[in-house]
């Protein structure tokens, strides 16, 4: 049974080595990548919608204070008035408008949620699994290679993220892309990486979030690295994430992951990673709304020819006049040049053989 799920866990890895990455509308690219430059593509709103529902449901993200609200209000409403932040003005009236001035009441009480900012804790729990990427340092010292050398780099590419209770049984939907600097001979070091977020959508890995920390770590025990920011839903993500090396018990099913004190750089079995992340946005953002393609105006024309209105005005006549009009060439249909009045000024529409002929600037209708 475990052996299957392994076998399970290393298809998948292989099928992403083999797969080309669907991510984000932009070039896209394949397994073949350098971690040490690798940076993360900006998801489209298409793909990256539900990216906080999905790994909720997955079970691997949970909210701050989860238990006193309910799924609902953080995952769909996603409003502070869902979540019991947002009070009325007959909720400590005085000390609201103390603190926030009376600009954020409407007429019937409530705040404005134009500027109102909503605030949502995260914490996301994984295990970035290095035994099937078996790192090796690039060595810094080739007169003395060991693996204690300050300046030795690991690189990390396509490291398989499982949750922490399912590790060998459940789909990987995690990599981790990265690199590891040795600092000193004292195994102090310096982590960039980058955690995608992804769903197999047609055989195609698709990510719809990543986030990208960096920082320094310790020998043993924990290392807190920096979010420096994340795509899709993650946008704007600020936080910490504090790994601990481990290693992993496969006697028992599913296998576990404990703290022994191993060295973090380099460490074959992995890590455990866990994300706290603060993501702020607007209650009630204001809408988008696209700028209007240049598309060029038509002319204007008549559409009744030869009826007489009721003060006797031939409109057939009024017409012929009004059509009067020659396009030159190169010219857009909007800037036309009308016989009856840019030829009587300099107007520079009307600068073609065409608007100089009989019919419109010439002899019989002189400007």
């Amino acid at each position: 049974m475990r052996s299957n799920n392994i076998l399970k866990t290393v298809a998948v890895v292989f099928l992403f080595t083999q797969t080309t990455i669907v991510a984000t509308g932009v070039p896209h690219f394949n397994a073949e990548i350098d971690p040490e430059n690798y940076l993360a593509k900006e998801v489209p709103p298409e793909i990256a919608r539900g990216g906080i529902q999905k790994l909720h449901d997955k079970g691997v993200l949970r909210f701050q204070n989860e238990a006193e609200v309910t799924t609902d209000n953080r995952l769909e409403n996603r409003k502070l008035l869902g979540t019991g932040n947002l009070r009325s003005k007959d909720d400590n009236q005085q000390r609201y408008l103390q603190e926030y001035g009376n600009s954020y009441y409407d007429d019937l009480g409530y705040y404005d949620d134009d500027q109102v900012v909503a605030e949502e804790i995260l914490t996301i729990e994984y295990y970035q699994d290095n035994r099937f990427s078996n790192p090796e340092p690039v060595l810094s010292n080739k007169e003395n290679p060991t693996r204690e050398a300050s300046g030795n780099r690991w690189l990390y590419a396509n490291v398989p993220l499982q949750p922490i209770f399912g590790i060998n049984d459940l789909p990987i939907e995690g990599l981790s892309q990265g690199f590891c600097t040795g600092i000193n001979s004292d195994q102090n070091g310096f982590c960039h990486f980058t955690y995608e977020f992804f769903e197999l959508q047609g055989g195609a890995i698709v990510v719809y979030a990543s986030l990208t920390v960096e920082g320094t770590t310790a020998p043993q025990g924990p290392s807190v690295l920096t979010v420096l920011s994340g795509t899709g839903e993650f946008a704007g993500a600020v936080g910490e994430l504090t790994l601990w090396p481990v290693s992993i018990d496969e006697q028992i099913i599913p296998a576990r992951i404990y703290r022994d004190g191993s060295l973090f750089l380099g460490n074959r079995n992995g890590y455990e990673a866990k994300f706290e992340i603060s993501l702020r946005y607007l209650v009630n953002p204001p809408l988008i709304i696209p700028v209007p393609a240049n598309q060029p105006v038509a002319a204007p024309t008549v559409p009744f020819q030869g009826e007489i209105e009721g003060d006797g005005e031939d409109f057939g006549t009024a017409s012929s006049l009004y059509m009067k009009r020659v396009t030159c060439p190169d010219q857009l249909e909007s800037e036309y040049c009308d016989c009856d009045l840019d030829c009587k000024t300099s107007s520079a529409r009307c600068n073609c053989n065409e608007a100089e002929e009989e019919d419109c600037c010439g002899i019989n209708n002189p400007s």
